[in-house]
This record gives structure tokens, C-alpha cells and sequence, in this order.
């Protein structure tokens, strides 16, 4: 008889539905109870509910061993994550040993980049110790030196003698150490020299470079795809509303014919930039479309010029910014109290970057309205036309001034750093000094030079800037005089700490009126000195010689000098001790006695648009009579 197979039972779907509810309901009622106990911090075992652990990492020291230079080391020691994410523990020996091997793979990068390509990089790992200790032991050989650097050229050699022929042309030595930097840089003078001359789709085709392990030497082999020799083709502008063409193109003076120069590209672009006309200016070979030009290949060859080069075509695209602009402002000083100003500003008034300035500013004492108007590339490139108009009405100790004033001239720039101006100056003036009126009208010429390479007209923290100005003006109605009106100023700036952390600056001026007597000069043609522009601590325009009733009557000479230390606390606060001293002279040139002193400090918050001031100053040869013991001002703006 045959015993029955053996048989595996599979229960039915009734059987393992009914299975699976008493299991759920037995699994709820567990758990019920067991949450119950987690919650009341009890069970039955008496054993309390296990804490949350805190996983440990693996804890290391690194040992990097071997003869390395200052500058080797640095770059070593910066790379390695073994020391810059020491805090960050491995959790695993293998995980440090991945750690470890990261780092060789860099360090061996280091020693090749810096001309070391026999260096090795050695390891070792004490497991047993406590903390493990990771030692690695560099030897870096040799440093390579440059032996061979040859520059091939393809499919043609370029023209001109500014083309790069040997090592020499690219700011490299025969011999020098074997350095990536050096290397990479003259790579970048290959191409950047060639499109500068004619050549602007060059490219590096083939870079080798051949380390000879037994004379420790390095061989470069250049191979440079020229592309065609090209000259510029017409400009094409794009995104013009309306700014006009005409002037654009008056303003650039696009050198079309000429051979292609890179350089002439970014000129473009920053003269466009420059003008304030626009929001974004992209200046750029246009990129050909690889459809357009497949469906051309063979049938239209490209444009060429008389002598056989190539057209490139340039695109100028614009987008052009608000033409207009406003703004206000607020400003006080206890010598002058509380003052306001405003603008209004039209930057393309007939479509060729015209710019027409209304300002106007109001103080207890000062009321002032200005009309400016520039033209620029006046009859000539980079000659500006002024034309400018003050309104002022001025009530002081010293005068009570209606004056209307006007000026049309010449502007140009002279070199990089030189500005000068010139043109006729119109006055109609009238004057009440010590209850007497007195009426002028005064024509002459104005001149003035300027230098300025600040790195900021806001916030200078280097540079130099110096002015002088001569204006000779004679009375042509009312009250007869005739005299000459002489101004020079300068201020300087130096940066002694890293990130201008601390600036010092520094300024001068003087001034000097030849011709006739001070009783002769009008009142508000004088020089005075004292306030938030000139010396501070002292009342506005205190400074100086002084009628019966205490009140200044101005000098022909001045003398004005402030030093000041710019410290940044942080990147938005800053604290500024400083001095000034000045005085004004009734002889017509400065002696630089009797100067008044001033100290005091000032508190600084650096904003985009300019530093907040607040100076506080203090008489140091205080005139009791005449000065109060300390003053404040509110602007905006470094003094100087």
C-alpha cells in the first residue's frame, strides 16, 4: 500500500480573513496597553522607557608630515577635510578611511598643479590608538621646471608682430618652475591676444603637456585653431525707443573696416553703459544658428573686405531705463537748523542724452533754486554744453542777498583723470550789508580744472582729487569794482586696513581774491569759513574778521584744512574722529595764522546710496562771545 503524499495545507479565504481579524484585534488591545504604560512612564517589568541615543562618531587626529613650503602647506592644509571638518566626527572607520583617500586624491592635484609631478603621498592609520591617528607623509621631489613651450598655429599663421610666438610673448621663461597657474594664464593670453587682432572665433585645439620624470622637466605643446581673420562689419542696434540712432552712433564712433579687436567691443559696451540711458546693454558677435547655417553651407560664402578678411558683424542690444528721476532729502545743523532739498531730473530730453537738473533747497536761512541743462558731445566727441541758472536768497549774520546767476561754457575731459571747464559767468546781485543796499551787475569768464580718481565720489576710501578755479569779474551797473576770484581745494584718501576697515582722509583749500579792497568785493563774492562744509564747531560763516556787532564780514583769503580717521565698526556703522581748522584773511592771500580749531566725532551708517552723518564738533579755541560750546549736523554723505 502506497503511503499518501504529503501535503501542504493552505487554509481558505474565509479561514485566513477570520485569522487576520484576531490577530489585529489582539495586536490592538496589546498595544493599547502598551502605550498606556509609555504614557504613564510605568510597566509591568518595572523597567522605565528607553531614551533617545546619541550616536558617536569616530574620534581622529591628523598628523600631515613632510618639507613643505609656507604657500605648499597653505594650500595643503585648506584643502584637507580631514582638518577643515574635523568637528564633523565619521561615523565609521570607513568612513574616515574614505575621508583619508579624498584628500590624497587632492593633495596629489596640489603637488602636480604647483610643478611637483614626482611628489608622493604616503598614509598610515593607527586603529588601535585612542583618538585613531591618521598620519600622512608628503615628499614632494623636485619641482619641475618649464624646458620647452611650442605654440603652433592652425590652419594659418596670424599677421602682425602682437601675435604670440614663443613662451616669452605670454609672460612665461624658459626654466621657471612648472606651475598650473603661470600656465593657465597664458592659455588665456593665446586666445584673448588673437581677438584683439583679427581673430576672434580662435581656439585652443590641442593642449599637452609632457613631464619628464627623469630630467624633472615639463614640455608644452600648443596647437591653436585660428578660425578666419576678420575686420568689423556694420553695428547693429537693437532696443532703441527713444534714445536716437543717429547720436548713438555719433557716440560710439564704430570703427567699422578695421580689423577685429576685442577690446573695441568692450569699449562699445561701456560707453553705451556709461551714458545712463539704459538698463541692460549687451554688446556681442552674434552667435550663427546652426539650421541657418546649414541650410547655406555651399550656396553663399561669407562676406569679405578688400583685403581678404572675413565681415563680423556686431549687435548692440539696449533696453532703455526711465529717463526721469526724483528725489528729496533732509539735513540740519545747529548753526543753520533744519533743511530740505529736492530734484527733479530728465535724462534724454530731445532723444541725444540731454540733461535737464531742477533742484531746489530750503533752510531758516538759505533759499536756493538751480536749473542745469547739458548737452552732451557738443559740436565734438566727449565736449559737453553747459548751461546753468541759480536762484538764491540768503539771510545771514554777515549779508541779506537776491541773487541770479548764470553760467553757459565748455566741458571736456583731458586724459583719464583731467576735467577742465570754460565760459562766460553772468551775475545780478544785490546786497544789503550793515543796513546799506547795494546793487551789482557782474560779468566775467570762469575757469576751472579738476583731477579725480576716487574709486567712489560717495565713499572714497582711495585716491586724490584737487580743483582750482579763476574767475576775473568786473561791474558793469550799479556799484563799480573789479576783481579776480582764485579757489583751490584738494582731499585725499588712504585705505590702511584690510577691507577698509580704516580710511584716513585728508583735505585743503584755499582761496584768494586779487583786485579790489574787501569793501569793494560784494558781500556774498567773499570768503567765510565755519559750519557743516568748512570748520566744523563753529557758527556758519563765524570765522573770521568781525564787525562791532560780533558779525562776520568775510575776508579775501582763506584758509581751510580737516583730517579724519574712517573707522567701520561693521560692515554697516562707522565711527569718525577728526579736526578741523581754518580762518579767513582780510590781506589777498592766506597767512595760515590764528586758525581756528575744531575737534569732534562722528557716527556713520552705511547705506547703498551713501553714508548717514552725524558729526558733533567742539571749538578748541572757543571764542566765548561768539561761539557756542558745541555743534551737531545731519546729512548725507562723508564731509568730504
Amino acid at each position: 500500500m502506497t503511503a499518501p503524499a504529503a501535503r501542504r495545507y493552505v487554509p481558505g479565504t474565509p479561514t485566513i480573513i477570520r485569522l487576520c481579524l484576531v490577530f489585529s484585534f489582539g495586536l490592538s488591545v496589546g498595544g493599547c496597553s502598551i502605550l498606556e504604560e509609555i504614557w504613564s512612564g510605568e510597566s509591568d517589568s518595572g523597567v522605565p522607557p528607553p531614551r533617545e541615543s546619541t550616536i558617536q562618531g569616530v574620534d581622529y587626529t591628523t598628523d600631515i608630515e613632510g618639507d613643505l613650503s609656507d604657500n605648499l602647506r597653505s594650500l595643503i592644509e585648506e584643502s584637507s577635510s580631514l582638518l577643515t571638518q574635523s568637528e564633523r566626527q565619521p561615523a565609521t572607520p570607513a568612513a574616515l578611511r574614505r575621508r583619508m583617500e579624498d584628500d590624497v586624491a587632492r593633495f596629489r592635484r596640489i603637488l602636480r598643479a604647483e610643478g611637483y609631478y614626482n611628489g608622493t603621498v604616503e598614509t598610515s592609520v593607527a586603529e588601535d590608538a585612542q583618538p585613531i591617528q591618521v598620519s600622512i607623509e608628503i615628499e614632494t621631489g623636485q619641482q619641475f621646471t618649464l624646458s620647452e613651450y611650442n605654440l603652433t598655429y592652425h590652419p594659418t599663421v596670424p599677421e602682425g608682430d602682437n601675435v604670440p610666438r614663443n613662451a616669452s610673448d605670454l609672460g612665461l621663461e624658459i626654466g621657471q618652475p612648472a606651475r598650473a597657474a603661470p600656465l593657465n594664464q597664458a592659455e588665456t593670453r593665446i586666445t584673448r591676444s588673437l581677438s584683439r587682432h583679427g581673430y576672434p572665433e580662435a581656439t585652443l585645439e590641442n593642449v599637452r603637456y609632457l613631464a619628464d620624470p627623469e630630467n624633472e622637466t615639463l614640455r608644452a605643446e600648443i596647437t591653436v585653431q585660428t578660425g578666419p581673420r576678420m575686420r568689423f562689419g556694420r553695428l547693429q542696434l537693437s532696443g532703441l525707443e527713444d534714445v536716437r540712432e543717429n547720436y548713438i552712433r555719433e557716440l560710439v564712433n564704430w570703427p567699422e573696416g578695421a580689423t577685429y579687436d576685442s577690446r573695441e567691443v568692450e569699449r562699445v559696451r561701456q560707453e553705451l553703459a556709461g551714458t545712463g540711458l539704459f538698463s541692460s546693454v549687451i554688446v556681442e558677435r552674434p552667435q550663427e544658428d546652426p539650421e541657418e547655417t546649414d541650410a547655406q553651407d555651399g550656396s553663399e560664402e561669407p562676406e569679405s573686405t578688400a583685403d581678404g578678411g572675413e565681415e563680423a558683424p556686431v549687435s548692440a542690444e539696449v533696453i532703455e531705463a526711465p529717463p526721469r528721476s526724483i528725489g528729496v532729502g533732509v539735513n540740519y545743523a545747529t548753526d543753520e537748523g533744519p533743511g530740505a532739498d529736492a530734484f527733479w531730473e530728465h535724462r534724454n530730453l530731445f532723444g541725444e542724452n540731454e540733461k535737464l537738473h531742477l533742484e531746489a533747497s530750503v533752510s531758516r536761512s538759505r533759499q536756493q533754486m538751480q536749473g542745469n541743462f547739458r548737452k552732451p558731445n557738443f559740436l565734438q566727441r566727449e565736449q559737453t554744453l553747459l548751461f546753468e541758472n541759480e536762484f538764491r536768497r540768503e539771510k545771514s549774520d554777515a549779508y541779506d542777498e537776491l541773487t541770479f546767476d548764470q553760467f553757459l561754457g565748455l566741458e571736456r575731459p583731458f586724459g583719464e583723470h583731467w576735467t577742465a571747464r570754460f565760459g562766460p559767468r553772468l551775475a545780478l546781485t544785490q546786497v544789503e550789508e550793515n543796513e546799506e543796499e547795494r546793487r551789482f551787475f557782474l560779468a566775467g569768464v570762469t575757469g576751472r580744472a579738476v583731477f579725480d580718481n576716487r574709486d567712489d565720489p560717495l565713499n572714497p576710501t582711495e585716491g586724490l582729487r584737487f580743483s582750482y578755479s579763476m574767475t576775473p569779474l568786473i561791474s558793469l551797473y550799479g556799484d563799480r569794482t573789479q576783481y579776480i576770484i582764485n579757489d583751490a581745494s584738494a582731499s585725499s584718501y588712504l585705505s590702511v586696513m584690510d577691507e577698509d576697515r580704516l580710511v584716513l582722509a585728508g583735505r585743503v583749500r584755499i582761496g584768494s581774491i586779487i583786485g579790489s579792497s574787501r569793501g569793494d568785493v560784494p558781500a556774498n563774492e567773499r570768503f567765510y569759513a565755519g559750519g557743516g562744509g568748512s570748520v566744523r564747531g563753529y557758527p556758519y560763516q563765524g570765522i573770521g574778521p568781525l564787525d562791532d556787532d560780533d558779525d562776520p564780514v568775510g575776508g579775501r583769503a582763506l584758509f581751510e584744512m580737516s583730517l579724519e580717521a574712517r573707522f567701520k565698526v561693521t560692515d554697516s556703522i562707522g565711527v569718525v574722529p577728526f579736526i578741523d581748522a581754518g580762518q579767513v584773511y582780510d590781506t589777498s592771500w592766506p597767512t595760515v595764522d590764528n586758525l581756528q580749531w575744531a575737534a569732534g566725532l562722528g557716527l556713520r551708517y552705511y547705506t547703498s546710496i551713501g553714508p548717514l552723518r552725524l558729526d558733533v564738533a567742539v571749538p578748541l579755541n572757543r571764542r566765548p562771545e561768539v561761539d557756542d560750546p558745541f555743534q551737531f549736523y545731519i546729512s548725507i554723505g562723508q564731509s568730504f
